[in-house]
This record gives C-alpha cells, structure tokens and sequence, in this order.
C-alpha cells in the first residue's frame, strides 16, 4: 500500500529557482513511481508558495532544459500565460535524474558540513 502524498510537503522555505523546480520534479515523480495523475490543485503556485509569475517562468524553464514535458505554455495577448494540460505533465527521465544528482550533491553538503563539525573535536 502506498502512502498518501501529503500536498503541504510542497512549501518551500526559500522561492530560489533550484528550491522550487526541485519540489516540482519531485511531485512528478511522485506520480510517475505510484502511477497517479498530477493534480492541479498540488501541482499550483499556492501549493507551493510562490507566484503565479514564478510558477509560470519555472514550467517554461523545465520545458526548455528537457525536464519536464506533457504541459505546454500560451502566451495572451493581455500579457499573462495560461497553463494548458498541467494535468499531463510528467518528468523526464532528464528530470529525473536532476532529482538523483541534487540529492546526492546534498547528501554530500549534509555530509561535509558533519565533518566539519566533527572537526573540532579532534583538535
């Protein structure tokens, strides 16, 4: 039986770039590994706690890197962009890797920063 994704473990403490295309990515795998479809209302800017803006430049960011695909971008003549299929969006297996490497890279931060602490015990 699989666990319930809980939608709160999307806030983000820090709107960077890297913060928040993380927790996008990871959503998406979420889905992919327990075959569910994204939810809009999980996979949305307030659920996340950013901007509308935000959410957006970060999709069109994803797509253009070959993270993410299945949802697609529309620009108005009004200025704002609408999001269209949200619902279709799946990672690649790019994106899925960028999740792999990032953990790595913080396992090994989370690591360093341990022997650092350590460091001082020995002296």
């Amino acid at each position: 039986m699989s666990q319930d994704y809980n939608p709160n473990d999307l806030k983000v403490n820090k709107n960077n770039y890297f913060n928040v295309a993380y927790k996008i990515l990871l959503y998406l795998k979420y889905c992919y590994e327990n075959g569910t479809d994204v939810n809009p209302d999980v996979l949305s800017p307030d659920n996340i706690g950013i901007s509308e803006k935000q959410f957006v430049l970060t999709l069109q960011m994803l797509l253009e890197d070959g993270y993410i695909k299945g949802v697609s971008l529309k620009s108005t003549i009004q200025g704002p962009t609408i999001i269209c299929n949200i619902q279709n969006t799946y990672a690649t297996s790019s994106g899925l890797q960028y999740l792999v490497e990032n953990s790595m890279m913080t396992k090994a931060y989370k690591v360093s920063k341990e022997v650092r602490d350590w460091i001082p015990l020995f002296k």
